[in-house]
């Protein structure tokens, strides 16, 4: 479940650095925020500098550039759905907040101009996530329904990003438009709570609470690419909506 915020956070970070070029000129952010030109021989140390100068804005958010806060980060609603053997449920994560994702750390943001592709790798630690659920259907084979509130956190996460892109003319300019994206992860510690499974039933509650936490490696292993497919959906909608069609080339990364 925590895993969809940092991969979205991720997606943030990687576009904010490119967004602040023109965003700064139009709405007249601080001259300190970043900018990072596409000729620049140190591109990729401009872009992971970038990422570091950014920090600050991100605790409270840029409504400028519709950057919601990082402390906590809010997600309205996530949809999870898994058809394996072992996992077969719908979940609905609403009202979600995540703590920590401002302590992240990037060790390679790289743009390949010629290609137009990108590549982001990220780590974060300590997160943990709280919000409301409703859930139905199975896990490791015994059912599991209710609604009520959800905890979960992990002690570290390291995150991969590549997206692939195209030039298209959008009203005359360039623009460059995502029309490939993945994303992958790996955590460790992983931890995962549910209140009010089964209508509140205090037994049935403890049991499969207990039968989360034994199996919870194995439980993520089946629900990390479902995660991931999720989340670069997600990414790509983003992209398209807020940034690329909107953003030429050039005032996103000025020669």
């Amino acid at each position: 479940m925590v895993n969809i915020s940092i991969l979205f956070i991720l997606f943030v970070l990687c576009s904010l650095t490119s967004y602040g070029t023109c965003a700064r000129k139009k709405h007249r952010l601080p001259p300190s925020f970043p900018q990072c030109h596409r000729s620049d021989p140190n591109l990729s140390k401009c872009l992971l500098d970038a990422t570091e100068k950014v920090r600050p804005y991100l605790a409270n958010g840029v409504p400028e550039l519709k950057i919601p806060s990082f402390e906590p980060f809010t997600l309205p609603q996530v949809v999870l759905e898994q058809g394996s053997q072992s996992l077969n449920f719908k979940a609905v994560l609403s009202n979600v907040t995540v703590h920590g994702l401002s302590k992240y750390k990037f060790s390679r943001f790289d743009f390949d101009v010629p290609n137009l592709q990108f590549f982001c790798y990220a780590s974060f630690p300590g997160l943990t996530l709280e919000g409301d659920y409703k859930i139905d259907g199975k896990i490791l084979i015994a059912p599991i329904e209710g609604s009520g509130r959800f905890t979960a956190k992990i002690d570290s996460c390291e995150v991969k990003m590549y997206q692939k892109c195209h030039e298209g003319k959008i009203n005359g300019e360039n623009h460059i438009i995502p029309h490939f994206t993945n994303s992958t992860m790996e955590v460790s510690g992983p931890m995962a709570h549910l209140d009010g499974l089964f209508d509140g039933n205090p037994e049935l509650n403890a049991v499969t609470n207990k039968a989360i936490s034994d199996n919870i490696n194995e439980l993520f292993s089946e629900l990390k690419p479902v995660v991931e497919e999720t989340i670069t959906r997600i990414m790509e909608d983003l992209l398209l909506k807020h940034i690329a069609l909107n953003i030429p080339y050039d005032h996103l990364y000025p020669v």
